[in-house]
């Protein structure tokens, strides 16, 4: 006995030494305190065999729904903005009779909405112009340049406006200078941090002190489940803020890790909660729900599935199940091609389709210091010239609200003719249930696309015309300005 228990006594301290010794080197967790975490390695990127099959899918969705044409004059700038988030600079509009370059038109022409501007000088420099109602302007603070940062839009690129122009400078300084911490800060984190540097701090009109870092501190904080789209704003803009930080050299430690601990637990949470065809609960990460509309079903999906495409890593983007959740949507958007859809749940799904591709093809994210020597001719404007028009034509409608769900949904193979229901005479909406609802027109009788030379100067210099169901705004709100 003498001389077992001087072993087992020695056998004891050497295992609480080295189990010591190993918790000090690999904590089970990993809190800001410890100090920095280094971060991932960067190496050259390996070309991945995408899945064809699934990318095949996916153009063909993207090209479906970027047939669902917006009317300049006629549609709310909440709309085109969510349009410019998913199809960038190949999103169209229509405008007398042809298509014409969002981006190109929206900076040119110094449109109005409502009789009101779409940007305005500021003190400070200038700004989208800010919320009226749902639907028409932006819903959140800085939303609009947030959903044209896809766009990849350079500092010195100017919108006109009555009193000249103002740069996207202009924005970025009001937007620093004119931040209030009382106010939703998920889209300034979101616009914001595509262009400033983690370090760069700046003071605001009330005299306080931000910067990125804060930003991230302030979302970190936010609750997932009672923010916006069930908090997938809130996600993206973590994400992006993430990404941008890590690419650009910096360490994942304060701050920064907490970000990155939060997007990670929820990607485990969105992964448990996702249903077997690829679709996410209708109320997020709430609960789930019974999706009655084309709209609902994607709504959330499209919503998750955007922000996955930009905050998991490159060995999860490869997993089956987010391959199974861009099926999802890009299926849906295929089979229901005639039916209603709100713009929010389209808009956002188109993205999460546009950011898979991206992605899956190893394109680079935009970076507004490097800018393309030339804009690429969009493919709706190709595909357009090579298959004409159907004569009939279909009410494909935006609906923020419900949709009656009385449109047939009716799937069709890709090498068959696009038909199209006709559609029943409808009175003419006013232009504010039109903003409301969200209507969109498919097709137009003419497809050529309109230089940004030719866009007229005012909105005084172009008169909107009804299409499909669409009713001109009143005469007084198009007078020359």
């Amino acid at each position: 006995m003498t001389k077992i228990v001087p072993n087992t006594l020695l056998l004891a301290l050497g295992l609480l030494a080295w189990c010591g010794s190993l918790s000090a080197k690999e904590p089970i967790t990993a809190p800001a305190e410890l100090g920095a975490i280094p971060s991932p390695r960067v190496v050259a990127k390996q070309p991945r065999t995408p899945n064809r099959d699934l990318l095949n899918l996916v153009d063909e969705a993207i090209e479906i729904s970027s047939r669902r044409f917006l009317v300049a004059n006629e549609h709310s700038p909440w709309q085109i903005y969510h349009g410019l988030n998913a199809l960038r600079r190949e999103f169209l509009l229509e405008l007398d009779g042809e298509l014409v370059s969002a981006i190109d038109w929206l900076s040119t022409t110094n449109p109005y909405f409502r009789d009101l501007p779409w940007f305005e000088k500021t003190p400070h420099g200038g700004r989208a112009h800010r919320f009226t109602a749902p639907y028409h302007f932006e819903g959140h603070p800085n939303q609009s340049l947030a959903l044209m940062v896809m766009c990849n839009l350079p500092r010195d690129h100017r919108f006109r406006v009555t009193e000249g122009s103002i740069s996207v400078e202009d924005i970025i300084n009001n937007a620093k200078v004119d931040l209030n911490p009382n106010e939703e800060q998920t889209w300034t984190l979101w616009f914001l941090t595509h262009y400033l540097d983690s370090e760069e701090t700046w003071m605001t009109r009330r005299g306080e002190m931000w910067s990125l870092e804060r930003l991230v501190q302030d979302q970190v904080k936010t609750e997932v489940t009672k923010a916006a789209c069930g908090g997938t704003h809130n996600l993206y803009a973590l994400s992006v803020a993430r990404n941008n930080y890590v690419r650009k050299g910096g360490q994942l430690r304060g701050v920064w890790l907490q970000a990155d601990q939060k997007v990670k637990r929820y990607i485990v949470a969105a992964r448990s909660l996702q249903r077997r065809d690829g679709s996410f609960p209708t109320q997020y990460f709430r609960g789930y729900g019974s999706p009655k509309t084309f709209s609902e079903e994607i709504a959330s999906t499209g919503h998750i599935m955007e922000w996955l495409m930009v905050a998991v890593d490159d060995r999860q983007f490869s997993e089956e199940w987010v391959e199974r959740g861009i099926r999802f949507i890009a299926q849906k958007m295929i089979d229901h091609r005639n039916d209603s859809a709100e713009c929010g749940p389209l808009y956002h799904s188109v993205a999460a389709l546009s950011l898979y591709r991206d992605r899956a093809r190893g394109m680079a994210w935009p970076n507004p210091e490097i800018q393309p020597s030339e804009t690429p001719i969009p493919r709706a404007v190709d595909l357009a010239v090579e298959m004409p028009l159907p004569e009939k034509r279909p009410e494909a409608m935006l609906f923020p609200e419900k949709s009656d769900g009385k449109t047939p949904s009716q799937p069709l193979a890709a090498e068959e003719p696009l038909l199209l229901p006709e559609i029943t005479p409808a009175e003419p909406d006013s232009v504010t249930d039109q903003a409301a609802e969200g209507k969109l027109s498919v097709g137009i009788e003419e497809i050529k696309q309109k230089p940004a030379a030719e866009l007229p100067a005012d909105p005084g210099a172009s008169r909107s015309k009804p299409v499909e169901t669409l009713a001109a705004p009143p005469q007084e709100s198009l007078k020359k300005r």
